[in-house]
Formats: C-alpha cells, structure tokens, sequence
C-alpha cells in the first residue's frame, strides 16, 4: 500500500511538471512512441498505448492542434495515414525528458528514496531487456 500512495504523490508531481508543457502522462508516451518509431499508423499507435484507434484519435487531434504531431498520407481509398512528431513535437518530448529528469532527482535524492529510485531502475531496466 505504500508503494502505491507513493506512485501517485510522485504520479500527481508528475502531470504537473507535463501540464505545463500541455502534456500529460499518456501525451508524453505518444510522443516517445512516435519519436522512436517515425510513420506509425494509428492502429500500430494505439495497440501500443493500450488504447483503442477510437479513443486514440481524439488525442492526436490535441496533439496535432498544439503543433506536435502530423499525418502523411491517408489519401485515397486503403491508404492508411501515418504519424510524425513535428520539430514542436520533438522539443516538446525533449522538455518533457528533462522535466522529469528534474523531477526523478528531486525524488529520488536521498536515503531510502534513492535506494527506491535504484531498485525501480534496475527493476524496470530487466523488464526493458526481457521485451526486446
């Protein structure tokens, strides 16, 4: 239980940090979806994220009224559109990155907190190289 109280005071810290980039938590993985993966259709996006294309396109609507994301394609009938982060996009995730690099630090800076902060890298790092 503890942990979880703590995930969400750290959860709640960071959506502010991202709300002032007019991000949120699944904003910024989009955008780190479509940084790594250029010309990512809208359903390889969504199974992804988890999220349905339905409940994806209103999202990229967002993104693509702030200026961070475009569509190539989809012209045509069977031509699927794909996505691109834009340069605003781009600076966007980068922002995003050292906000909560910020914040990992101010988190994790000390004492047990840090253990903590270790053992979820190292934790999260397996799980990383069990997925490739």
């Amino acid at each position: 239980m503890s942990l979880i109280i703590q995930a969400r005071l750290v959860e709640t810290t960071v959506e502010g940090r991202l709300q002032d980039l007019d991000l949120s938590i699944r904003r910024f993985g989009l955008l780190g979806h479509l940084r790594a993966t250029p010309g990512i259709s809208f359903s390889e996006l969504a199974r992804r994220a988890g999220i349905k294309v339905q409940s994806l396109q209103p999202i990229i609507q967002t993104m693509m009224g702030l200026g961070f994301v475009n569509t190539v394609g989809g012209v045509g009938q069977g031509r699927a559109a794909v996505l691109e982060l834009t340069s605003e996009g781009k600076e966007a995730f980068d922002r995003a990155v050292e906000a909560l690099a910020e914040v990992d630090g101010e988190v994790f800076a000390d004492g047990d907190m840090r253990d903590l902060g270790d053992a979820l890298i190292r934790v999260a790092s397996a799980a990383f190289r069990r997925d490739r």
